[in-house]
């Protein structure tokens, strides 16, 4: 188990309530007897009376006396002292979208303003303006087909 290579995984597919395949056998490790060990570790389910790998953890496990560990403190985690071993900073990608970020951050100013009502009746106008504009802008031609539909003249097209 001192490798750092992961093993490989067995996909396990159920069929009719059985599995299709054993799990590896599972070896044991004492690690009083060997003190220090590095490797990945398999976490097991049990369903149905079976057991099903579900992942793999990268562990360093160290055993020592009281005395040894008084010399060689060590935090949780990160925390001070961070030492033995030292764990270093995760690699994390950055989760924070400027450009998303400023637009959800004036909505919600906008949105617990005092002039809220007065911003909704803007937009609310706008919207019926416009489309009294377009009402407007196509009445003619609205006009001459009511005109046309009426009178029975059908199309409202010359012919030359």
């Amino acid at each position: 188990m001192g490798t750092r290579k992961p093993p490989e995984l067995v996909e396990l597919e159920e069929k009719e309530g059985k599995p299709a395949a054993v799990p590896p056998k599972i070896t044991y490790l004492s690690v009083f007897k060997k003190k220090k060990t590095l490797g990945w570790w398999p976490i097991y389910i049990k369903r149905g009376g079976y057991m099903y790998q579900t992942g793999m953890i990268s562990c360093e496990m160290e055993v020592m006396t009281k005395a040894q560990a008084a010399k060689r403190p060590a935090g949780k985690g990160r925390g001070d002292p961070n030492t033995n071993p030292k764990i270093d900073e995760p690699i994390r990608i950055p989760t924070t979208f400027p450009v998303i970020d400023s637009k959800v951050k004036m909505v919600k100013f906008i949105w617990k303003s005092p002039n809220k009502p007065k911003l909704i009746l803007g937009v609310v106008a706008q919207l019926v303006g416009g489309m009294v504009a377009g009402f407007l802008l196509n009445a003619s031609t609205m006009v001459q087909d009511l005109i046309g539909s009426l009178t029975g003249g059908g199309d409202n097209t010359t012919t030359t």
